[in-house]
């Protein structure tokens, strides 16, 4: 059985989003330093400058950890708690023919998925797979055994 969900890497995501969020609020810190510095430094001849220098530094700070945030942090974050919580509950195990559709969605805060259809003796059922690990999946149209949690398959084993 090829596990497609790992007690490693559920770590490596979680030390992800801990070092981004770390770095950004590390980035507007360091930003709030270098202003206050440059504040000390104020005399009449130089206010005008030091003061476009301050607003501009702290707006690029500003943005720069809105980006990180945004951009690195939510999803490192989302994936993290995504494979947490594949941890946390049921397997169910289904044998069946895979089918995985090419379009993918992002759920809002969460992970991006793509669907996939898993026929069966009884039906079709209709499965989840993390975008990123689709790679790992055999080609469709392959007979396989899948683990799933909450519809999301988390591990395969092709069947001879």
């Amino acid at each position: 059985m090829v596990r497609l969900y790992t007690p490693e890497s559920a770590r490596h995501w979680k030390r992800r989003a801990a070092l981004l969020l770390g770095l950004a609020i590390g980035l507007v810190v360091l930003a709030l330093v270098v202003n206050v510095v440059l504040c000390t430094q104020v005399n009449t001849a130089n206010a005008q400058t030091l003061q476009v220098t301050c607003i501009a530094l702290f707006t690029l700070a500003g943005w720069a950890c809105i980006l990180l945030l945004y951009f690195a942090y939510a999803p490192a974050k989302a994936q993290a708690v995504h494979i947490g919580g594949m941890f946390s509950a049921e397997n169910e195990t289904y044998e069946g023919v895979l089918t995985i559709h090419k379009e993918s969605f992002h759920i809002p805060k969460s992970v991006t998925v793509r669907k996939a259809t898993l026929e069966t003796a009884e039906g079709a059922i209709a499965l989840s797979v993390s975008a990123g690990l689709v790679h790992q999946l055999p080609k469709s149209g392959t007979a396989v055994r899948v683990t799933t949690v909450r519809k999301y398959i988390t591990g395969y084993e092709v069947l001879a």
